[in-house]
């Protein structure tokens, strides 16, 4: 949560909120503990606002590039325990009783001492 707090112009929800109330934004949830290997995978929906085709690529892609400033993907990576296994295509998602453009990112982490 820290990590991807520090992305610039991202609003980041450690729970699932009953509205999202800035974009773009990613809601980070537990999907699955494994305890037996000490994995542990999240769902993080990364949500965009806009219906513009155009614009809401521009917003989201930056998020998904494989590296860079703004890359979900690099800057979780770079934690050893982490490794960020997919991203969905960008498609309507409903969030609290709300549609909005984004991805699905799901990542795994091991708890590493």
């Amino acid at each position: 949560m820290d990590a991807l707090d520090t992305l610039p112009g991202l609003k980041v929800y450690d729970h699932l909120p009953p509205t999202v109330e800035e974009l773009p934004a990613i809601v980070v949830a537990l999907h699955s503990a494994n305890y037996t290997d000490l994995t542990f995978t999240f769902r993080l929906l990364l949500l965009a606002g806009s219906w513009d085709a155009a614009e809401q690529e521009s917003t989201v892609l930056p998020f998904l590039e494989a590296s860079g400033p703004s890359s979900i993907c690099a800057l979780l990576n770079a934690d050893p325990g982490c490794v960020t296994v997919s991203a969905g295509g960008i498609g309507k998602h409903r969030f609290a009783g709300v549609d909005y453009h984004g991805v699905v990112i799901s990542v795994t982490a091991r708890d590493v001492p």
